[in-house]
C-alpha cells in the first residue's frame, strides 16, 4: 500500500508516547494521516477537574495538554496533517451517548477532512485504538476498519471496565483487521482476523551516546527507570533495593499518578518529572542499569511496554521483574521473581566487566534490530493491502 488515508481515533496527541503515535508518525512520511483525540474510557468524576480543563483547552489547540510540556514536539517532527480535539460525550456503554457521538464525531471529522485537498483516489483506513470510538464505524466512508488492541482494557486502571468491555466486543465484531500488542491480548480476540503487532523502537535514537544533562545525579552508580509512576510499579521492591544499596542512586523519571508512593523518602532515590520522550535518552544513556520494577497483576501480564525495546536498544544491563513480555528477551535481561533475587541480580549487573558489558550491548541491540517502527509500519501496510485487495474482489 503505497499511499492511503488514515483516520485515527486514539489518545490525545502528544500526551504520552503511545505505540499508535509512533506508528502514525512513521506513516505520515508517505501517507495522509488525520488524528482525532480521545473521547474517554470512563465517565467524568468529581476529581477530574484538571483533566476537564485540559480538554477544554484542547478545543482551541488540539495538542494543548500538560504531558507534552507545552510545545515540546519539534516542528520538524513528523506528525498528522490534521489533529482534532473533538466535542463528544465521555459516557461509554450509553446508547444515547453512542448515537450523539456518532453524529458529533462524524460531522467534526468530515469538517476536518474537507480542509485538505486529496489529489488522488486512495484507500481510507479507519484506525481505532480506543473501543469508545467504535460509534464512527460505517459513517466515514472507510474502506477498512482496523482495531489496534494495545491494552487489556478489562484490567486497565482508570477505565469503566464493564462498559468499555461492551464497546470493545462490539468493535471486535465490526473490525476487518485487529492488531494486538501482545500475545496475551491476541489470545483473547478472534484468531481469524487478529495479528500480533508488538511495539517497535527508534533504534538509532535509543542507541545514541549523550553527555550527562546538568541535573543528572552526581553519582557513578545509577539505576534508572522512566515512565509513569503509578500503581503498576512495585514501590516496596524499589525501596528495598535502595535501602540495600545505599551506594547506588536510583533515578526515576516520570509523572507521579498515585498517592501511594513513599519511595522518595529514601535519600538515594531521585525523582525527575515527566519530559519529552526524545529527551529521555540523555539520562538513560548515562545510567548503569535500566530498571523495570513492575508488580504482578492482570494489566502487567497483558502489557508489552515500549520501554522494554528502548532499554534493549540502549544496551545497558536491564533488571526486571518477571512478566510474559520480558521472557523472549531473557538472554539479555536480569529477570527476578522476588526482591532478594532482584538484589542478587542487581549486584551482578553492577560489577560486569567492560568486555562483558560490550557483549551484552551488542546482543541486546541485535534483539531489536528488526523491530524498528519503520518495520512495524511496513508489516501493517503490507497486510492491509492484501486484505483490502481480497475485500474489493468479493
Amino acid at each position: 500500500m503505497k499511499n492511503a488515508q488514515w483516520i485515527v481515533f486514539g489518545e490525545d496527541w502528544g500526551r504520552h508516547p503511545s505505540s499508535t503515535q509512533h506508528l502514525m508518525k512513521c506513516m505520515s512520511n508517505h501517507h495522509q494521516v488525520y488524528w482525532i483525540n480521545s473521547i474517554g474510557l470512563r465517565r467524568p468524576r468529581l476529581r477530574d477537574g484538571k483533566r476537564i480543563i485540559e480538554k477544554f483547552k484542547q478545543l482551541k489547540h488540539a495538542t494543548s495538554n500538560d504531558f507534552n510540556q507545552g510545545e515540546a514536539q519539534s516542528e520538524m517532527e513528523a506528525q498528522p496533517l490534521g489533529i482534532l480535539a473533538p466535542v463528544a460525550i465521555p459516557w461509554p456503554g450509553s446508547y444515547i451517548a453512542y448515537v450523539l457521538n456518532r453524529l458529533l464525531l462524524t460531522y467534526q471529522t468530515r469538517a476536518m477532512l474537507a480542509k485538505y485537498k486529496i489529489k488522488d483516489e486512495v484507500p481510507r483506513i479507519l484506525w481505532l485504538s480506543l473501543p469508545t470510538a467504535r460509534c464512527v464505524v460505517g459513517s466515514l466512508e472507510e474502506d477498512m476498519v482496523v482495531y489496534y488492541a494495545g491494552d487489556d482494557f478489562s484490567a486497565l486502571n482508570g477505565v469503566d471496565h464493564k462498559q468499555v468491555s461492551f464497546e470493545e466486543n462490539e468493535l471486535v465484531k465490526k473490525a476487518d483487521v485487529i492488531f494486538a500488542a501482545s500475545e496475551n491480548i491476541a489470545s483473547q480476540l478472534p484468531q481469524n482476523k487478529t495479528y500480533l503487532l508488538p511495539h517497535g523502537v527508534d533504534l538509532n535514537h535509543f542507541s545514541s551516546v549523550c553527555e550527562r544533562p546538568d541535573n543528572y545525579p552526581q553519582s557513578d552508580l545509577v539505576v534508572g527507570y522512566y515512565g509513569s509512576v503509578t500503581n503498576w510499579l512495585d514501590f516496596e521492591l524499589i525501596k528495598f533495593l535502595a535501602q540495600s544499596r545505599p551506594d547506588v542512586t536510583f533515578l526515576i523519571i516520570g509523572r507521579i499518578e498515585t498517592t501511594e508512593c513513599d519511595v522518595f523518602e529514601c535519600n538515594n532515590i531521585i525523582h525527575l518529572s515527566d519530559m519529552p520522550h526524545d529527551q529521555l535518552i540523555q539520562y538513560a544513556a548515562n545510567w548503569q542499569v535500566s530498571l523495570i520494577p513492575f508488580v504482578d497483576n492482570e494489566q502487567i501480564r497483558a502489557c508489552n511496554p515500549l520501554k522494554l525495546r528502548e532499554y534493549l536498544a540502549i544496551g545497558h544491563p536491564i533488571l526486571s521483574t518477571q512478566y510474559p513480555a520480558v521472557m523472549p528477551f531473557r538472554d539479555c535481561i536480569y529477570v527476578a521473581n522476588d526482591k532478594h533475587e532482584m538484589l542478587e541480580q542487581l549486584n551482578l549487573a553492577l560489577v560486569l566487566p567492560n568486555k562483558e558489558l560490550e557483549k551484552l550491548k551488542n546482543r541486546s541491540r541485535k534483539m531489536v534490530e528488526s523491530a524498528t517502527w519503520q518495520a512495524r509500519c511496513e508489516l501493517v501496510t503490507t497486510l492491509l493491502a492484501e486484505k483490502l485487495a481480497i475485500k474489493n474482489s468479493m
